[in-house]
């Protein structure tokens, strides 16, 4: 048998694409929050990223839809207003 030597060259700069998802608040227009879903698909990191700033205080208003599917698929994708946690608070809503 005979032996056969292998290199494996190392990249030094590897890009790896990322889908970042940013909302600015619709109230007071100053408030923004960003997350970043390094693996996942730009669809997941969107449905991922809507958990995310709800579960740290940002009120998301879908706006008013007479169908239901409408409604969900706005309520998913996080389209809409967005308000941060500061202005939430407030009783305008």
């Amino acid at each position: 048998m005979s032996e056969y030597m292998y290199s494996i060259w190392r990249m030094p700069l590897v890009l790896v694409e990322a889908s970042h998802v940013r909302v600015l608040c619709d109230a007071c227009r100053t408030t923004s929050a960003e997350v970043c879903g390094r693996r996942d698909l730009p669809v997941m990191a969107r449905v991922a990223a809507v958990r995310k700033f709800k579960a740290v205080g940002w009120h998301h208003d879908a706006g008013e839809h007479t169908r239901t599917t409408t409604l969900e698929q706005v309520q998913r994708d996080g389209s809409g207003r967005w308000y941060c946690p500061g202005c939430a608070k407030k009783t305008h809503l």
